[in-house]
């Protein structure tokens, strides 16, 4: 049957789109459990997450376009459900279950869609709700793990032909694999506790006009905000010994010999960090009025997001230091678009768009009473461990609290033409045109846990301690704002072989604004704005009846790409602070190959890979890693391999069902494995950040039948069911801390299923 897709924002052949897309069904996502962008990462070539928690979660198409932890950062990379787009990547970061499908469009994007896309998107599209009665019912449980997980949907008619609702809810508890060794606070941690629902409401007082209501939720309340420390250097790479470390530290006296953990995936010891909290919320109104030679369709859509870090800054029992990053955001906009025929030979689809996102950030700070004796340097140490109080007068209950209210607003107009020249060759071209404008305030607030004004300790050695730490406070600062406009595009060719082969090209630009930015210090830093050209040459087609192919070269260049990165930082305890910025350029060429074979009735194999020969073209003045020594300022990136791209990838799976006799029962097994060639994963390049090539294979089994007119499955579900240990992200060492891996996937997880549609 031919996959249908809505990437031009209309039901077309997934043979028929002159772009390259992946393309996963309902059938496929309920199946192989497919409910993140983590799980989608592992369906799609190209396509690589980083979920360490929800700030810091990152989406990239190529190795390009991943975001990590600044939320004065658009994303490249778009995430778009229902029709709606979310700008803050922790808006991302939940289940989406009762879908309908999941494309991915690789390239520029926006002269269809509402929001600009500089590498691609990610499209969700949920069921829709059905005047008839339609449902499903699942639930599992943890065998190697404990766990509960359901998800429940039902759709049916309010009022016949007129008004109907569908409504879904999931709940994932799963333990943690991770412990807490503490015996004083304990626990599992990397665990999942979250529940979403989705509500809709579908009215069509006529044939020609529809309102669809949607109004969604997700929240999660986790164990996760943990970051397993992996290697502690004594050396830097010159082999001069490194004076003053995390190990040297808690290898003082006034911790009583403490050894804390590091190398280990599977224990910590910790007792600062509370549960991680998100929350999404989101409402929307879709409207559609066919009038005959025109259709218009508006979307109005409001959504907010709520994120509350509490980490323990150095993952020890004792009590340093606690920090994490409380952020509120809100965002607004409104879509309308028009699409007709202008000739039986051009159709169209335009429109507008507004938009505007509201942040506000504080990261905060709480240091405890054994904080001074780890953060002194050496001398400050020696100087006062003859009396102790001091040292622990020096930071106990101070905070440090910086906030940042970074305001976005965008309008934008842009238009698609379509020209069938002939039967089979088809031009389309398309331009967008969008206006911004940003705004954003910092200040940095000092003082005691409870609010009072911080005094001195009446030492010097124990007043440095707190000034290195806290730095300076500074009342609010405006930032430059932004006022700037851009222009998108796309010439996009493409021809029909026979009716089931497309060979297409395309040439497109597109990009992001750039960003209101501050320094460590307060002080204005803004962004550049961030160019995109990509070329594309594909075809698409199906063969011998059932192989179904899509191959596609690709050429992607990137000028002033933003990226969160180090600088060395006087002012900072680490000596380095994170900050946005751009680099110069970079390029991804290669090429990418999607497909399905049908073997026989029942029996699919899917396969998918790519080659991404992903580079710096210019990063000649980029900030050195850790592992050098501080008189090597400057190290040249030009050449490299970018941050975060394997350049190989691959997935290969099959679907099997087959009806055992004739006994009315089918046995249903999959298995979908993916493969990452080694990449590195740390910001700067560090030698420290390398993850080598991995493997991950998800994998089930089980019966279907029916029972009471429903399709009932039961079936043994497993995923990385070989246990494959691999991270997503890593921080470099600093003088207080050591490698850690802040993004480490989930393990092996083995569940039993059950499932009724009816």
């Amino acid at each position: 049957m031919p996959i249908v897709v809505t990437a031009r924002n209309r039901d077309e052949r997934l043979q028929d789109v002159p772009i390259p897309i992946s393309v996963l069904n309902g059938d496929q996502i309920a199946t192989q459990r497919v409910f993140n962008i983590s799980d989608l990462a592992q369906r799609a070539p190209g396509l690589t997450a980083t979920t360490p928690n929800a700030r810091r979660t990152g989406v990239s198409l190529r190795g390009i376009g991943k975001t990590s932890g600044n939320d004065n950062m658009e994303a490249a990379v778009g995430v778009i459900v229902d029709d709606v787009f979310l700008d803050h990547v922790g808006m991302t970061y939940q289940d989406f279950t009762d879908l309908q499908q999941v494309e991915i469009l690789r390239g520029p994007q926006g002269t269809l869609l509402g929001k600009n896309t500089s590498l691609g998107v990610i499209k969700y599209t949920s069921k829709a709700p059905s005047f008839t009665p339609v449902g499903t019912a699942e639930v599992e449980g943890g065998l190697s793990t404990p766990a509960f997980k359901a998800r429940v949907s039902f759709s049916d008619a309010l009022v016949a032909d007129k008004l109907a609702f569908r409504a879904s809810v999931s709940v994932d508890k799963q333990d943690g694999d991770i412990i807490n060794v503490n015996a004083a606070y304990g626990g599992r941690w990397h665990e999942r506790d979250r529940w979403a629902g989705r509500f809709q409401l579908l009215f069509t007082p006529t044939d020609d006009l529809s309102f669809k209501l949607n109004l969604d939720g997700a929240e999660t309340h986790e164990n996760s905000n943990t970051k397993p420390f992996m290697i502690d250097p004594a050396t830097l790479n010159d082999g001069s010994a490194r004076t003053t470390t995390y190990t040297t530290r808690l290898s003082r006296g006034y911790f009583g010999g403490y050894k804390p953990i590091i190398g280990s995936w599977t224990t910590i010891d910790i007792d600062q960090a509370l549960p991680l909290i998100t929350r999404n919320y989101g409402a929307s109104l879709v409207t559609t009025w066919d009038l005959g030679g025109i259709e218009l369709k508006s979307i109005t859509a409001a959504r907010k997001f709520h994120f509350d870090a509490n980490n323990d800054n150095e993952q020890t029992r004792f009590a340093i230091a606690r920090g994490g990053t409380l952020v509120n955001t809100e965002q607004y906009s409104e879509e309308l678009r028009a699409s007709g025929n202008i000739t039986p030979t051009l159709d169209y689809q335009a429109g507008v768009y507004f938009f505007k996102i509201l942040t506000d950030t504080n990261s905060r700070n709480l240091f405890g009473k054994d904080a001074g004796a780890f953060y002194a340097t050496n001398a400050q140490y020696n100087a006062l461990i003859a009396t102790p109080a001091l040292l622990q007068q020096s930071l106990n209950n101070t905070l440090s609290i910086v906030n940042q209210h970074p305001v976005s607003t965008s309008q934008a107009v842009f238009a698609q033409l379509n020209w069938k020249a002939t039967e089979r060759f088809t031009i389309t071209a398309g331009i967008r045109y969008t206006r911004e404008q940003k705004t954003s305030t910092t200040r940095r607030d000092l003082s005691f846990a409870d609010g009072s004004p911080l005094v001195s300790t009446g030492n010097a050695n124990a007043d440095a301690i707190r000034l290195a730490q806290l730095s300076t406070p500074y009342a609010t600062i405006v930032g430059d704002p932004i006022h700037a406009g851009a222009v998108s595009w796309l010439i996009n060719p493409s021809y029909h072989l026979s009716r089931d082969v497309l060979i297409y090209a395309s040439a497109s630009g597109g990009g992001k604004s750039g960003a209101v930015a501050f320094d460590n210090t307060g002080a204005r830093r803004n962004v550049k704005p961030e160019k995109t050209t990509d070329f594309e040459l594909g075809i698409k087609g199906r063969f011998f009846g059932a192989l179904w192919l899509n191959a596609n070269l690709f050429y992607t260049k990137v000028r002033d790409y933003q990226a969160t990165t180090s600088i060395p930082d006087a002012t900072s305890s680490t000596g380095y602070s994170s900050v946005l910025g751009n680099i110069p350029g970079l390029r991804a060429q290669g090429v990418e190959v999607d497909g399905a074979l049908d073997v026989t009735k029942g029996f699919t194999i899917n396969f998918g890979g790519s080659y991404n020969d992903a580079t710096y073209t210019d990063w000649s003045t980029a900030t050195c890693p850790r592992s050098y020594p501080t008189t090597v300022a400057v190290c040249n990136n030009t050449g490299k391999q970018i941050v975060g791209a394997p350049k190989w990838t691959a997935i290969l799976g099959f679907d099997f069902r087959r009806e055992i006799g004739g006994s009315g029962v089918s046995l249903h097994a999959f298995a979908n494995d993916s493969y990452k060639s080694g990449h590195n994963l740390e910001q700067l390049l560090s030698p420290y950040g390398w993850q080598k090539a991995y493997h991950l294979t998800d994998a089930g089994i089980g019966i279907v039948t029916r029972i009471a007119g429903a399709e009932t499955e039961l079936s043994l579900v497993g995923k990385n069911i070989f246990d494959t240990q691999y991270t997503t992200s890593v921080n470099d060492f600093s003088n207080n801390a050591p490698v850690g891996y802040d993004g480490i996937g989930a393990r092996r997880y083995i569940g039993v299923l059950l499932r009724a549609k009816f």
